[in-house]
């Protein structure tokens, strides 16, 4: 979240997380939070030009158990509403998994566009994939960017051509504690991995798994 160009605050619950942060951007440890449920909006009303967030994607990710709103972390995508609702940042984004927009036959999806009318956001969504935007990685996520002023007639980027392939950002020369053990060998080039291009190797882009870290 930004407040003058200051980053105010983040969630994570790893702390590597907070380390990197408060390494790259200048934020005050009493401005940072780790846990979604402790942020009090209200604090923030009319403060925010974007509030930029999602929830966690294992509810919804097609390698995941799929169990929605069914599920805890599921149900966190409910608190980065009540953070919009409380804040009113004039634009946000929320971004999630591909596998979102079809979760059980459309109607998840169906029900966050509808969150988002309560608010009363005028918002624009579309699937997006990092290869389109100038990265060498096959990586599909959907994006909703919300605006207050409904009078604002956004449109998503064209895309950019794709410039560099993966071996373009892989060092020649590494230590050997960072190359796959038995195990991890094993799950990239095993039948069923191939077959659904959860991974790839020494391709020109990377095939980033559905979901489960994001």
């Amino acid at each position: 979240m930004k407040l003058n160009h200051e980053i105010i605050f983040a969630c994570d619950n790893d702390k590597f997380v907070k380390e990197s942060y408060f390494a790259n951007y200048n934020i005050n440890d009493q401005n940072w939070y780790n846990d979604v449920l402790d942020i009090n909006g209200k604090k923030y009303t009319n403060k925010i030009d974007l509030l930029v967030g999602g929830s966690p994607c294992q509810s919804f990710s097609m390698i995941g158990k799929r169990k929605g709103f069914d599920d805890t972390m599921g149900t966190l995508f409910y608190e980065f509403a009540r953070v919009v609702k409380e804040s009113q940042p004039k634009v946000f984004i929320y971004e999630n998994v591909k596998g979102l927009v079809n979760h059980d036959k459309g109607n998840t999806f169906e029900t966050i566009k509808a969150t988002f009318d309560e608010l009363g956001y005028r918002y624009s969504y579309k699937l997006l994939n990092a290869k389109d935007y100038g990265m060498a990685q096959h990586r599909e996520r959907i994006f909703i960017i919300g605006f207050k002023d409904k009078s604002n007639n956004f449109t998503f980027p064209e895309n950019i051509p794709l410039e560099h392939k993966m071996q373009d950002f892989l060092e020649d020369y590494i230590d050997s504690k960072y190359y796959l053990k038995e195990k991890g060998v094993a799950f990239v080039t095993s039948s069923k991995n191939r077959k659904k291009r959860y991974t790839q190797i020494n391709g020109n882009i990377i095939h980033k798994q559905n979901c489960m870290v994001s």
